[in-house]
């Protein structure tokens, strides 16, 4: 028979084993050079992003596509041609008189104008279609101012006079060979001055050539005009039974 000691023993033999619990050992303190304690380092762990729910809900938005704007085709140079350039043509005064310079319709309601503000009309203006143009004599617009009616001012009756002196036919009249100038009642004076004359003769060439331009841009507008319209009349007659 076993005593109580065995006993006791053998259970104590039968009995798992529990690990003994070893303390963790402390962390060494550094010791520096002036001999003070530094702390250990730390572990940092880094922080976790937040996470936004209401992105992260939403459908995600499809990438836009960016289309580049085409650059500019590069405009070429105009090709080189042989022949040199046309000079400008040069003045060359007027040998002769060209068109009689007479009154048409439209300078004589000028001058119609300009003698209804004056006391009486003065013979220098012409008096009816077809009547010769008088260019005026040098300083004749202040004898003109003098004849206006009280009740006309003098800028009323100043505009009056441009308007008769920059019309086609008084310039005309002034750039014909051998013009002359006229008085206050339509006697001749003294003639016009080389100068003025071989200005007036530019001053009309240039008016003409307005004139021809503008004439011809018409002439095409209305021929394209007249070319669409007769576009739908033919696409209706050929639509028709």
């Amino acid at each position: 028979m076993q005593t109580g000691r065995e006993q006791s023993r053998g259970s104590a033999l039968a009995a798992p084993r529990t690990p003994a619990v070893v303390p963790a050992r402390p962390a060494r303190p550094t010791l520096t050079l002036k001999g003070k304690v530094s702390a250990p380092p730390q572990k940092v762990v880094p922080e976790r992003p937040a996470v936004d729910t209401a992105a992260a809900s939403s459908p995600r938005a499809e990438p836009v596509e960016v289309v580049p704007t085409p650059k500019p085709a590069p405009v070429a140079p105009a090709a080189a041609t042989d022949a040199p350039a046309k000079p400008a043509r040069p003045f060359r005064p007027w040998a002769r008189s060209r068109v009689p310079s007479t009154a048409g319709p439209a300078v004589l309601a000028r001058a119609q104008a300009l003698n209804a503000l004056l006391v009486a009309p003065i013979g220098v203006l012409p008096a009816t279609v077809g009547d010769p143009m008088r260019p005026f004599q040098v300083g004749l617009g202040p004898e003109i101012l003098a004849r206006r009616r009280p009740e006309v001012t003098v800028n009323v009756c100043e505009r009056a006079i441009r308007d008769y002196v920059r019309s086609f036919s008084y310039r005309h009249a002034v750039a014909q060979p051998g013009s002359m100038r006229y008085d206050l009642d339509g006697n001749p004076v003294e003639p016009v001055s080389e100068k003025d004359r071989h200005d007036m003769q530019r001053n009309c060439e240039v008016d003409r050539e307005r004139t021809r331009q503008r004439k011809a841009a018409a002439a095409l507008a209305a021929a394209a005009t007249g070319a669409e319209a007769v576009g739908p009349a033919e696409g209706a007659a050929s639509s028709g039974p």
